[in-house]
């Protein structure tokens, strides 16, 4: 006796839709268990990042530094075409060494542990705008690194553009003979000064 017949339509008809049935089922299983991988995968990177974190603690005891905050939320505003936002940020770390305060962000993984990936740069920058700190620090878990990261500010790019201007003014006073020029260009030295202590 035959159960499947090939001439049957309905015999056809069948077998089509448990192929079909068979495929969603397929479907749904390969979907839950990609699922379930990421999932786990994200549980064991934050698993792994606790754990890290909890290591970095101790770590910076050793170094001498006391725990002050531990990513605690700090707010700051700022305006968009005359409205006000407030935005969040967590450091990781705030802690005190010998009297001053410093901002301790903890990463882990390749590309996140150096100042030269910009979003660990732009993260770090924030801080270092929005919180009051004496120093900025990238905690590097993967080789138990502790790197100072600091930033230049406009006030300081402001005197090194000026120096520079004073320099090649001065180097021109010396070598043109005329005293009359050089009392124009020592004019113009005392000029920036005055202008540039002015606008602090």
């Amino acid at each position: 006796m035959h159960f499947f017949d090939y001439t049957n339509p309905n015999h056809i008809a069948y077998a089509i839709l448990f192929a079909i049935i068979v495929l969603l089922i397929f479907a749904l299983l390969r979907y839950k268990l990609l699922e379930f991988l990421k999932q786990r995968k994200v549980q064991k990177r934050f698993e792994r990042g606790n754990k890290l974190e909890q290591k970095a603690k101790t770590l910076l005891k050793k170094k001498g530094f006391t725990i002050v905050d531990y990513q605690g939320a700090y707010e700051h505003k700022y305006c968009e075409d005359g409205i006000w936002y407030s935005a969040e940020i967590k450091p990781d770390y705030i802690v005190k060494k010998k009297g001053k305060q410093y901002i301790v962000e903890v990463k882990t993984g390749e590309v996140s542990t150096s100042a030269k990936n910009r979003n660990t740069r732009r993260q770090l920058l924030e801080y270092d705008y929005v919180i009051e700190n004496d120093g900025v620090y990238l905690l590097d878990m993967e080789n138990e690194e502790l790197k100072l990261i600091q930033f230049q500010s406009k006030e300081e790019r402001r005197s090194s553009s000026t120096l520079k201007v004073v320099v090649a003014l001065s180097v021109v006073g010396l070598l043109v003979p005329y005293w009359q020029v050089r009392s124009c260009i020592l004019l113009i030295i005392l000029g920036i000064y005055g202008f540039q202590k002015l606008f602090k």
